[in-house]
This record gives structure tokens, C-alpha cells and sequence, in this order.
């Protein structure tokens, strides 16, 4: 039995990743657009970097320095049609769900015209996904996620996954 072990880990790895790079659940036409994008933070908390939010893992994350109205910022490398954006909240941290709240979901095509997906106004439970269902028609090349009330706060992220087609 355990040397089917390393052969089952593996296998899960890839169906896990294929998941989150496909459109599991979604119209087959929309992918994971964010997947391995550029990411950036309003400030870095090492060595929780962003590129950790679009790497296809949940057990890492990217998480900002304490300050006011922390940002992730994704570059999609170019304009999508945006259908949905999800959000997760890291798993194994239970005193957490302030470093995930009030946040708002933006998407544009610059980074200085971006437009309201959605907000999300409680705070995050351990390893909860918060979905944000943008208006039908939006397109962009930025996605934004914002912690936007309260004090002053860490934002981290296990993962961000935007679906999306090419326009």
C-alpha cells in the first residue's frame, strides 16, 4: 500500500491543478486567466510574496504589511471578458478573518479606470471562498482586491482565481 501513496498524491496534485486552470463547474469556455499572472502588493509581508495568490496553491498565500486599505493587484497580460472572480481566505489561520474583510472587487482595463465587480462585507472564515460575480459585459486587464473599511490591517490571500475568456 504505500507505494501507491506517492503515485495517489501525485495524481491529486494534477486534478487539483487542472481545476483550477479550467472551468470545473463554469461554461467550458471561461479558464482561469489569473493563473500564474503578475501580481502586485501594496506592500510585502516576505516572504508571503503575490505571485503566491495565481499559483494554483491554497496552502500559501500573499499577504500585505499592516496598513490602511491594503491591495492585490493581478495583470492579466491583457483584456478578458470577466465572468467570475474567487477569492480564499487561508485555511489554517482561525484568527485571521480580519486580514480578509470589507473588501471590494474591481476589474479594468488600465489601472486607473477600474470598475466594481463586487463587495464582500464580512470577514473571512478560515479557508472560506467568496465568490464575485461581475456585471455581465465586464472587461479588463486588472483585478483588484481591496480590504476598504476599518482600521488600519494585514490583507493575505490563499488564492485568487478569475475566470474569464479572451475577448
Amino acid at each position: 500500500m504505500p507505494a501507491i501513496m506517492p503515485f495517489v498524491s501525485v495524481w491529486l496534485m494534477l486534478a487539483c491543478l487542472w481545476q483550477i486552470q479550467s472551468s470545473q463547474g463554469h461554461p467550458s469556455d471561461l479558464h482561469n486567466v489569473a493563473y500564474n499572472k503578475k501580481v502586485t502588493l501594496s506592500s510585502e509581508y516576505p516572504p508571503h510574496i503575490g505571485s503566491k495568490a495565481v499559483n494554483g496553491l491554497f496552502d500559501d498565500l500573499a499577504h500585505t504589511d499592516r496598513e490602511r486599505s491594503p491591495w492585490l493587484r493581478i495583470d492579466l497580460g491583457r483584456n478578458y471578458h470577466i465572468h467570475e472572480i474567487e477569492v480564499f481566505a487561508r485555511r489554517h489561520c482561525h484568527d485571521c478573518g480580519q486580514q480578509l474583510h470589507n473588501i471590494d472587487v474591481k476589474v479594468g482595463k488600465t489601472k486607473d479606470s477600474m470598475r466594481m465587480c463586487g463587495h464582500y462585507s464580512a470577514s473571512a472564515r478560515p479557508g472560506e471562498q467568496i465568490p464575485i460575480w461581475c456585471p455581465s459585459g465586464t472587461v479588463g486587464r486588472y483585478v483588484q482586491v481591496q480590504i476598504v473599511r476599518g482600521e488600519a490591517s494585514y490583507l493575505s490571500v490563499a488564492e485568487v482565481i478569475v475566470w474569464g475568456k479572451r475577448k
